[in-house]
Order: structure tokens, then sequence, then C-alpha cells
């Protein structure tokens, strides 16, 4: 990270996982790893009991997956970094 440089993290949201006890999984990013994204851009599918849902990205800046495709995932688990 450079000096100046901010990280914006996104995390499986309430909207995602509405239960404490339920999970799901990215099953698509549509950028890779190192991509320059902006804020707002559909950056990846996420399913959740059979329902998929677009995450956006929550900032522009450069992407850093944290989260492979069908790793389950909780509400609050880290998916990615945008670093700003």
């Amino acid at each position: 990270m450079s000096e100046g440089e901010n990280i914006v993290e996104l995390r499986v949201s309430e909207e995602c996982c509405p239960q404490d006890d339920s999970s799901g999984s990215v099953v698509l990013w549509v950028f890779p790893d190192g991509a320059k994204v902006n804020k707002g851009d559909f950056i990846a599918e996420f399913m959740m009991d059979k329902v998929t849902l677009e995450l956006e990205s929550p900032a522009t800046g450069i992407l850093k997956i944290e989260l492979e495709p069908e790793v389950e995932a909780r509400r609050g688990d880290l998916v990615a970094l945008i670093y700003t």
C-alpha cells in the first residue's frame, strides 16, 4: 500500500445473508483480481439459497479479491478490498 492510499472493504451484507446462521458464496467474479473498478460497478455474483445477488464496488480503485468462488461466507465476512 502506498502512502496516502486508502482501503475500502467489501463485506457480506445483511442483504446477502439476512439470518445470522445463513451463508452463501461468490459464484462469479466479473472483474479479475487487480482490475480497476468504479464505484457502483457490478463486480461479483453472490448466491444464497438459490438466489443470486449482484455485488457492487463501494469505491473506485483497484480490486483485491479476498473470497474465492464457491467458498462459504457469512454476514460480515470479507469479500474484497478496493485500494483507492
